[in-house]
């Protein structure tokens, strides 16, 4: 399973533009379906967003932040913005059985390979 970025440059003016992060991503294959874990520390599970399109998994979510209206930042260290993800994953997926669970600001999507991705043990035989 390939993981390649497909990050697309935003097109809006300067001002207008909101930030946008690349969460962290760990990918691991077993021999029945690969498993995909996202960091979305602060991530407002109510917004998240994932979807499968050719091949290429997409996860957004927007960042949840609790400050009172009208407040001001006097001095931040914290990164403020969404979170936006895209991998190519292939299209060996069974996407019809994808899981996906959300719990303490980590992402754990598991897709299952599609039968004929799955890889197969082929016995050797003696002449």
């Amino acid at each position: 399973m390939p993981a390649t970025v497909l990050e697309k440059p935003e097109t809006t003016r300067l001002s207008e533009q909101k930030h946008v992060y690349r969460p962290a991503v760990a990918l691991y294959d077993s021999n029945d379906a690969y498993v995909v874990l996202v960091e979305l520390p602060g991530a407002d599970e109510k917004g998240l967003q994932v979807r499968i399109e050719k091949g290429v998994l997409t996860i957004d979510a927007p960042l949840k932040l609790d400050l009172p209206t009208g407040a001001r930042a006097r001095y931040c260290e914290m990164r403020l913005g969404d979170y936006r993800r895209s991998l190519d994953i292939g299209e060996d997926i069974d996407e019809d059985k994808i899981e996906a669970t959300f719990r303490s600001g980590l992402l754990k999507l598991t897709m299952p390979k599609s039968t004929t991705a799955k890889t197969r043990k082929i016995p050797v035989k003696t002449a």
